[in-house]
């Protein structure tokens, strides 16, 4: 697990107490100054914290955190700054329908508990639960987290990812993809006509190209059936949703496909802007500034990969 420390340091205090934990409370031995380091507006550790088979990692950053009123009944005129930590869940948590890795997940959330946190960050995957046929939801897995997060005594905020992830692979809902195979162009393409398939195209939001149904209707039929199944949790232990899109949840347009056997990607990217529909958006947009030649084609100087 991954945690990330959110905070602004208006004033300095004593590293055991702005993290929450002291030695009465941090379960996983005594504490270690030489984990620790501390600089102006950041806080972080050294090397990972572990305990068993767990794999408890914690690093720290510098941001914004929440202010906590004055006491009334302090003498002296003192601001309490209090960070709200959560713990990002492993992005492959859950797979087919259960959770991945139960009991270390489950002790994860216990020492988490322990640690003072807030509660953990967990991402839900379209391509986990509408895997095998559109409107057809498996949220079981998921919803087994969120019981052990509220058993743990901690909150949730939860991603909704409408795209797919390389590493670990967790890739769009096959159905999908089985329509990509005859429908490449609900994909973004490059130059040489080869397609993303980390998540659909921003031209088809509004286009029935998924079995009569647009992208756009196909979400919210998502989104409400997370509403639905979820209702016991949101408001108590839900407390923040998120929703990703675009390429690695990110609402922008990608410039590479991927490349699989490679772990850097050469150069600076490539326009991905044509598949026929994001050409026929460019063509119909340069008509529409009175720009027709625009609209013929993606550009023609651009660098390649």
């Amino acid at each position: 697990m991954e945690v990330s420390v959110i905070r602004s340091c208006s004033q300095a205090t004593n590293p055991k107490t702005e993290l929450g934990f002291s030695d009465s409370r941090f379960s996983f031995g005594k504490f270690n100054e030489k984990l620790f380091s501390r600089k102006p507006n950041s806080v972080s550790f050294e090397s990972p914290l572990r305990r068993g088979k767990s794999g408890l990692r914690i690093t720290a950053q510098a941001a914004q955190s929440d202010r906590l009123p004055k006491s009334k009944s302090s003498t002296k005129s003192k601001t309490l700054n209090r960070i709200r930590l959560f713990a990002g869940l492993p992005l492959d948590v859950v797979s087919g329908g259960t959770v991945n890795q139960f009991r270390a997940i489950s002790a994860g959330l216990k020492a988490l508990k322990l640690l003072g946190l807030e509660g953990v960050e967990l991402p839900i995957w379209w391509g986990v639960v509408e895997h095998e046929s559109m409107g057809k939801y498996n949220w079981s897995g998921y919803l087994t987290i969120a019981e052990m997060v509220r058993k743990a005594g901690l909150k949730l905020n939860v991603t909704l990812c409408f795209h797919a992830s390389s590493q670990p692979k967790i890739p769009l809902p096959e159905w999908v993809l089985d329509i990509g195979k005859t429908k490449s162009n609900i994909f973004f393409k490059d130059r040489a006509g080869k397609p993303y398939r980390g998540c659909l195209s921003l031209a088809v939001d509004e286009l029935a190209v998924l079995n009569g149904k647009t992208p756009m209707e196909v979400y919210q039929n998502f989104c409400e059936s997370f509403k639905s199944a979820f209702s016991a949790f949101i408001g108590s232990t839900i407390t923040g949703i998120t929703m990703g899109l675009g390429p690695d949840g990110e609402l922008r347009y990608p410039s590479h496909r991927g490349f699989a056997k490679s772990d850097t990607v050469p150069g600076a990217g490539e326009f991905q802007c044509y598949d026929k529909n994001m050409l026929h958006l460019l063509k119909q947009h340069a008509e529409a500034c009175g720009k027709p030649k625009w609209g013929l084609g993606g550009p023609h100087n651009a660098p390649a990969y």
